[in-house]
This record gives structure tokens, sequence and C-alpha cells, in this order.
């Protein structure tokens, strides 16, 4: 006879500064950001800060009892729409948990979350290169790219280093 695996349940829930070891080591796993600071103040800083702010939505997820990703949101208004906009600028997954539903997980909670505070949609930034991308996991979740947008940055120094 053939045991079935128990499935374990993801839990979402809002990222606390507990958390952030975890965030660091996802971030060390996945090869992003490494001006972090050993000690975890920069993150602590980012963190902090983006807690009180009334437009960010920062979540985590976890199987068990283990974060195992994360998504930032943030809440745009602007002029020419009738509406806010949820920005999603930040999902991350540990490789380990990847393919048991923990991204989409988090992107439904944002996108109930969206609707709630009124948004008249989410906009998702993603890089080509990256394997969420290349494996069409926005677009699975129902969301159209658009290709006569581009999106343009400018580096901007305004004397600090962290």
């Amino acid at each position: 006879m053939m045991r079935q695996r128990k499935k374990t349940k993801i839990k979402i829930r809002p990222l606390r500064t507990s958390d952030i070891d975890a965030i660091m080591r996802l971030h060390r796993e996945l090869g992003w950001n490494p001006a972090f600071k050993a000690d975890g103040s920069t993150v602590r800083q980012r963190l902090t800060s983006l807690t009180m702010e009334e437009n960010a939505l920062l979540l985590v997820a976890e199987l068990g009892s283990k974060v195992v990703g994360y998504i930032h949101g943030e809440i745009v208004t602007y002029l020419l729409f009738a509406g806010r906009e949820m920005l999603i600028s930040e999902l991350f997954v540990r490789e380990s948990a990847r393919g048991k539903g923990v991204g989409k997980a988090l992107m439904a909670v944002i996108e109930a979350e969206a609707v709630k505070r009124k948004c008249f949609r989410i906009s998702v930034m993603n890089s080509r290169e990256r394997e969420s991308y290349k494996r069409g996991f926005y677009p699975s979740l129902g969301y159209e790219e658009r290709v006569q947008t581009a999106n343009f940055t400018k580096r901007l120094d305004w004397g600090e280093t962290s």
C-alpha cells in the first residue's frame, strides 16, 4: 500500500521584524543584495521604515514553521487614473519551496488585499532574466505583459553608501 504524503499547509501572515534573519538568508540564497550588512542592520532599518508606511504591504509565507518566501507591495496613487495601483516590487521564494504553491499563495493574498484597499490594478516588476519570467509564472496567474511599455530607471546618488 502506498502512503500519501501529507501536504504541508502554506501560512501567509504579515512580516515581523523577527523575520529579518529568515529574509536575509533568503536573499543570500538567491544572490540578492550583497550590500546588506552581515549583522542585519541594513534590512532591519529598511523593514522598520516600511512597516510604518501606510501604503506598504509586507507578507511572509511559512511552510511548517519556516519562512520560505515573502512579498512586498506598495500602493501608488496616480493623478491620471481614477484609483490606486498595487505595485509588487519583490516576490521571493526559497528554491526548495518552489513549485509548492508558495508564490501563488502570496499573490492571492496580496490581490485580495489590493481589492480590499480599492486598487484598480496590480502591476509587477519582473526581469526577463529571472526564472519566474522564463517559466511564465505571472501569465499563469492571469497577468499580461505590457510590451508597449518601457521601464526606465536612473540611479540617484544622495550621499549615503549604506
